[in-house]
């Protein structure tokens, strides 16, 4: 198990920056381990999200242009020296993630190589579009902006990515595949915590790092990925759900609770179908449970973990009694809201 040294989370993060851009310089040993743990954290992240997503594509209504590729700047970081040096960057956007069998995987790039340009069109001639990025913090408005122009680009056919390793440069040509929605990232925090806001899939770092196998990972993972694709959040701001204080409370409880069972039933068939065991579900949430007690939330918004078990359960028999296409299993929740 990947273990990040928290003290130094403050220096993983874009603050005052430390100079130390020169080749000689003396990197830091601690921070090189922190920055590489989190990269290892990307990886696993991106990868098991990329193989959900993929997997379930032909259960989902709405389908995005998806090509594997994780991008990182490197002025997300405090001292943007270590930072280059401990993810190989030559430049200041660079490749930390690229999912297997995946259109990335199969055009050969590799974490460590820097994007030069997408289309011809160069990465230091993309302007900052801070109205679409308002929401993000100032040092993760260039990635944003990037990453969004990629998608548009990519919803259009084929791209050009001109990319360098080592100081060579070369240009290769990205067939995109159209997957489920979704957008997976590690949040650097102390705490252990997961979450959905209807695109985006959020993993704490620290419960990252709780997980003993990549199919505990995925149970996490899916059960935050079902409530994007069953628009969960749409549902509960159309019911006017209150997710503050009072939503721990009567009708607005009840209505979280709902979905917190809708994305525990469908999390066991998107992993089943993206071939990792929904066993691992009951195996992670059974051993959490018994160490923390509920869960990663402990309001009454979400069963306690026999139960979850119980609902992991049901689901994963009701699998058991199909016969599977092409070995894949038609998830109800989805299919019935065709």
């Amino acid at each position: 198990m990947i273990r990040i040294f928290f003290p130094l989370l403050a220096l993983l993060v874009a603050g005052p920056l430390c100079a130390q851009n020169a080749p000689d310089a003396d990197y830091d040993p601690d921070t090189i381990l922190a920055l590489k743990g989190l990269q290892r954290l990307d990886q696993r992240m991106n990868a098991i999200g990329y193989r959900l997503v993929d997997a379930n594509a032909s259960y989902c209504d709405q389908k995005t242009a998806r090509t594997g590729l994780l991008l990182n700047d490197v002025a997300q970081y405090a001292d943007q020296g270590t930072a280059r040096f401990a993810l190989g960057f030559d430049g200041p956007i660079g490749i930390t993630a690229v999912a297997p069998d995946s259109p990335a995987a199969a055009a050969k790039l590799s974490p460590g190589n820097s994007l030069l340009a997408i289309n011809n069109m160069a990465i230091d001639d993309i302007v900052i579009d801070d109205s679409q990025s308002s929401s993000e913090q100032p040092a993760y408005r260039r990635v944003d902006t990037i990453n969004r122009m990629l998608r548009q680009m990519l919803a259009e056919g084929d791209v050009e990515l001109t990319i360098s390793e080592g100081g060579i440069s070369r240009t290769v040509p990205i067939k995109p595949v159209q997957t489920c929605p979704g957008q997976f990232q590690i949040r650097v925090s102390a705490d252990r915590s997961a979450t959905a806001d209807g695109k985006m899939v959020s993993v704490s770092s620290r419960l990252a790092e709780y997980f003993l196998a990549d199919d505990e990972f995925a149970a996490v993972v899916a059960h935050e990925l079902a409530h994007n694709l069953l628009k969960h959040r749409d549902r509960l701001d159309a019911q006017q759900v209150n997710r503050g204080f009072f939503g721990q409370l009567g009708k607005s409880a009840g209505r979280i609770r709902d979905t917190e069972i809708e994305a525990d039933r469908l999390s066991v068939w998107l992993m089943a179908n993206a071939g990792y065991d929904p066993q691992a579900a009951i195996r992670f949430w059974t051993r959490y449970g018994k160490e923390h007690g509920k869960g990663i939330f402990s309001a009454s918004t979400h069963y306690r973990w026999k139960k979850r078990v119980q609902l992991f359960e049901e689901e994963i028999a009701k699998m058991a009694a199909m016969e599977p296409v092409d070995g894949k299993y038609a998830p109800p929740l989805l299919t019935e809201a065709d």
